[in-house]
């Protein structure tokens, strides 16, 4: 009669060939393949596996893409690492995919840019997009770049020609009402084609942290006359509450740098955005993307 005992030395190989296998993760276990009969076939334990994070598309003009200087860059659309986007997107986790571009207008948003060459901002928005952020409107109203116009003219005037300033252009007329009924349109069709596209997406209006308040007076980055200051606190204002009305409509959220950035204009002994001339002018500073951000970030929060 044949001996049943396995030697130990079997043994000894089995158990530690199982502790081997369960320290990788993978184990044998019983499958129905896919007529149903059982097989046995190595299956990977579905241990640690990483939690995506949520995803996160910023969209809109240069107060998003945050540039660094009066270059466009490699993106072509001034595009910084330390936006706000950025920031809040190292803040809460979310994993970014940013196509703000400076110049853009809310047109640039929903259809191809042909000035800069670029797809439409919404075709980022994907059906597992959970955040929009949206900057956007100052360029359809010309709010920087009068600005930059009539600061311009004005050194010109008094004998200070400084670089990219050319005094030779006309600043464009203030926009009418009618130009400010039609941004908040727009705005109000880009969260519908936002909803179409991702649902559940949260979406957020991040409004234009002013240049200044119509209580400001001239100093020395603002070359403007008192009129002009207190054409652009209009301007920004109106921007401000067209902003809030499409929100309001489309049951979105809304952050407000026009309201808390009245304490951090220009001329404020806290600005965050830079004067004239400045890379590029009146645009944010780094406490302006810090300040921006931290809004975004408490209230997303």
């Amino acid at each position: 009669m044949l001996s049943s005992r396995i030697p130990l030395s079997r043994v000894l190989i089995v158990v530690l060939t199982m502790a081997v296998v369960a320290g990788v993760g993978v184990s044998i276990a019983t499958a129905r393949d896919a007529d149903g009969t059982a097989s046995a076939r190595p299956l990977m334990a579905a241990q640690n596996s990483p939690v995506e994070k949520p995803r996160y598309v910023a969209m809109g003009s240069s107060f998003a893409s945050g540039p660094e200087s009066n270059r466009r860059g490699p993106s072509n659309c001034g595009r910084s690492q330390d936006n706000y986007p950025n920031k809040v997107a190292d803040a809460l986790g979310y994993r970014l995919v940013d196509v703000t571009c400076a110049g853009s207008t809310t047109s640039d948003i929903l259809k191809p840019s042909k000035r800069y060459h670029k797809p439409p901002q919404i075709d980022a928005v994907t059906s597992d997009t959970d955040v929009v952020t949206l900057t956007t409107g100052g360029n359809d109203v010309g709010y920087i770049g009068r600005l930059g116009v009539q600061s311009c003219v004005n050194l010109a005037m008094a004998g200070v020609h400084p670089l990219h300033c050319n005094a030779n252009r006309t600043p464009s007329p203030a926009p009418a009402p009618a130009s400010f009924a039609s941004v908040e349109r727009r705005m109000e069709q880009i969260v519908h084609a936002i909803r179409a596209r991702a649902p559940k997406a949260k979406i957020v209006f991040v409004d234009y942290p002013p240049v200044v308040s119509v209580a400001d007076v001239a100093c020395r980055k603002l070359p403007l006359a008192p009129w002009e200051i207190v054409e652009t606190g209009v301007v920004a204002d109106s921007l401000a509450a067209v902003t809030a009305q499409a929100a309001h409509a489309t049951g979105s959220m809304l952050v407000q740098p026009s309201q808390t950035g009245k304490a951090h204009t220009v001329c404020s002994p806290d600005p965050w955005l830079q004067g004239f001339p400045g890379t590029p002018p009146y645009h944010p500073t780094n406490a302006g993307k810090n300040g921006v951000a931290r809004l975004v970030i408490d209230k997303m929060r």
